[in-house]
Formats: structure tokens, C-alpha cells, sequence
């Protein structure tokens, strides 16, 4: 028969753990004996001498249950009665009814310590029968000392089911998914920072803009008044990007809040809202370039008349060139952070499959080990 560690991994797949794996056979070996009846403890107990070198028997917390105690009195084995510890003077006393005898030996348990009475020698030995709890190398053995042989494959039951409750647990902890959320916070974070710089491109631009059509003159001919047309387009599609880039924070500031409470699927969807305001705002501010190139081509017509009106058609040209590369920033920082969701998105899934697996698995050897475990102690 295969190595215990061999058993587990057949039952539960790839687990790297050997130290885990032994605490949890030696835990399993516990469990169960401390479960069974009183004709299958025999097969879990061994014998503890006591004599004039050691005449107790300590640590008790560390050892099974006792079963029985005997000494000899030189000829046979006599078996030692259970005292409570009051008594502990009285069978000591050999004025005493109950005094302890040679033939009528007795044990008491005080501190953690079992007593015999009287006190065992080199000749009249004690042996302390009762339960020992094995320590189990999962991965050097097969078979389990001083342990039923019928109970051993409940020990390989619920060390499977410790092992895939620690696999389960590890899928809480995925480190590569916690370095994917953190990547797509700074991305959305830096988002935040450029919008920011949009909006104080656009803002200068309509001043610009408003600035000068207000200094058109109304003599100027039909190319003037061209002008003035064309840069109320222009100043519609500025306001209106205007808007569009204002929509842009709040989306980023849910996504950083879903993605804070690691709700990836949600925080993608306002990933990509944010990403069709971004689009819309630039698409605004191409509408503005393409007027004011426009109104530029008046102008020239009418240089003479319009100096002041050109100069300052340019200064929000080159406000809305600014916008333009920050909102090609953006997109480019949206997809990153898209990227990265998309990355957690798929991280998750592979973990959930995993996890899914790993909890079934779970449940299935549960049931086997509780019905195996009533089976045996019945």
C-alpha cells in the first residue's frame, strides 16, 4: 500500500505541504480514537512500567486514556483500584481500612500525575495500561502502530479533508490577484489627476473663445461673421466635452470603491462607462479643432481687422491641443486599468473553479469519513 501522503494526494490532487500533512494524521489519529469503544481502545493502548526509578507516571495530558493498572507483588499482577484523590492519605495509612496493599493495590491521579499505592520498587513493578496517541510521518509510512488497521483509511479522510480546507484558504490569499487590483487602483488613480488637467484646458479655452467673439467686430464682412459662427461651434463642442470629461471622475471614484471591496465584475462596467465619456469628450474636442481650424481659414481673409481675434484663437487652440493629449492619456490609462480588471477577472475565475472543486471534494469525503466513523463505532 502507498505511503499515507500518496493516499491523500490521490484524493484531493497536488499538495506540497508535508508538515501540514502530518500534523493533520496525527491530529485524524486523535480525533477517532478519542471516538471509539471500548474494545477497539485496546488495540490503541500500550503499557508504561513503573518501578523504583520512575514511580510515577507524568504528563497525563500527553497520554490516552488509562485502562487499567496492575502490580506485582512478587508472584502475580494485581489489579490497582481507582481512588479519588481525598483519599490519598487514607490508603497510605496502614491503620486505615482502605489502605493500599500488596494484594490490594490502589491509583490515584493527582496534578497531572498518576500515583500507585503501595509506592512500586525494583521487584514490584506497576504497569500503567492505557492509550497512546501515535505521531504520524505521512510521507514514511503506510500503516499507523498501536491504531486499528480497519480505522486507518478514516485517518487518510480526514487528513484530505484538513488538506483541501488549507487549499481553500490559500485561494483567499492569492497574491498575484491582490498585485492586479493595486496596478489597477494606481492606474484609476492617475485617471483622476489627468481629467483633472482637462478640465483646466477646456475651462481656459472658453475663455479664450468667449473672449473673442466678444471683440468680432460687426463691420467685418460676411468671412467675420464666418468666424464668429464657427467659433460658437467651437465653444458649443468645448462646453460640451466639457461635460463629458466631468463625467469621467465619478465613474473612476465608483471603480476605485468596487475594486476596493473586490467587486472586479462591477468595477469593469464603470471602467468602460468611463472610458464612453472619455471617447465622447474627445470626439467634442476634435469637433472644436475642426471649427477652429475653420474659423483660422476666415481669419486670414481678414488678418487686418482681426489680429487680436486670431491671436487668441490660437491660444485656444493650443488649450484644446493640450486637452486632446490628455484625454489620449486617459484612454491609455483606462485600457491599462482594463487590462489589469480583466487580468483579476480571470484569476478569479480559474480560483472559483478551483475552489468550487476543492469544496464538493470536501463535502464528499466528509460525508464518507462521518458514516465510516458511525460504522465503526457502532
Amino acid at each position: 500500500m502507498e505511503n499515507f501522503d500518496t493516499q491523500i494526494i490521490d484524493l484531493i490532487g497536488s499538495f506540497s505541504d508535508q508538515s501540514a500533512l502530518d500534523d493533520f494524521m496525527t491530529a485524524g489519529c486523535k480525533e477517532i480514537i478519542n471516538s471509539l469503544p471500548p474494545q477497539l481502545l485496546l488495540k490503541c493502548a500500550d503499557i508504561s512500567t513503573l518501578d523504583n526509578s520512575t514511580t510515577t507516571l507524568t504528563s497525563l495530558d500527553t497520554k490516552g486514556l488509562v485502562l487499567d493498572v496492575l502490580r506485582y507483588d512478587g508472584t502475580i499482577d494485581h489489579p490497582c483500584r481507582l481512588v479519588p484523590v481525598y483519599k490519598r492519605g487514607r490508603i497510605q495509612d496502614a491503620s486505615d481500612m482502605e489502605v493500599a496493599t500488596v494484594t490490594d493495590p490502589a491509583y490515584l491521579i493527582l496534578d497531572n500525575t498518576l500515583e500507585v499505592y503501595p509506592t512500586p520498587t525494583a521487584g514490584n513493578r506497576a504497569k500503567v495500561h492505557h492509550v497512546v496517541y501515535p505521531t504520524v510521518d505521512a510521507s514514511a509510512v503506510s500503516t499507523i502502530a498501536n491504531f486499528p488497521d480497519e480505522a486507518e483509511h478514516l485517518v487518510v479522510l480526514y487528513s484530505s479533508i484538513k488538506a483541501l480546507q488549507q487549499l481553500m484558504s490559500a485561494k483567499l490569499n492569492n497574491s498575484n490577484i491582490t498585485t492586479a487590483l493595486t496596478a489597477v487602483n494606481t492606474e484609476l488613480n492617475e485617471t483622476q489627476a489627468i481629467c483633472d488637467a482637462i478640465n483646466t484646458q477646456v475651462d481656459s479655452a472658453v475663455t479664450e473663445l468667449a473672449e473673442s467673439a466678444i471683440n468680432v467686430d460687426n463691420s467685418i464682412d460676411t468671412a467675420t461673421a464666418a468666424i464668429t459662427t464657427a467659433l460658437g461651434r467651437v465653444n458649443t463642442a468645448v462646453a460640451l466635452a466639457n461635460v463629458e470629461f466631468d463625467l469621467v471622475n465619478p465613474e473612476i471614484d465608483l471603480a476605485n470603491a468596487k475594486v476596493d471591496d473586490d467587486d472586479i465584475e462591477v468595477a469593469s462596467g464603470y471602467l468602460s462607462t468611463a472610458q464612453g465619456y472619455s471617447s465622447a469628450g474627445s470626439n467634442y474636442i476634435a469637433e472644436a479643432q475642426a471649427s477652429l481650424s475653420e474659423a483660422q481659414g476666415f481669419a486670414s481673409e481678414v488678418a487686418a481687422r482681426s489680429g487680436q481675434v486670431s491671436s487668441q484663437v490660437a491660444v485656444a487652440q493650443g488649450y484644446i491641443s493640450a486637452a486632446q493629449g490628455y484625454a489620449n492619456e486617459i484612454q491609455t490609462k483606462i485600457a491599462i486599468a482594463s487590462a489589469y480588471s480583466n487580468q483579476v477577472q480571470l484569476r478569479l475565475s480559474v480560483d472559483s473553479t478551483e475552489y468550487t472543486w476543492y469544496e464538493r471534494q470536501q463535502a464528499k469525503l466528509q460525508q464518507d469519513y462521518d458514516k465510516g466513523l458511525a460504522q465503526l463505532v457502532s
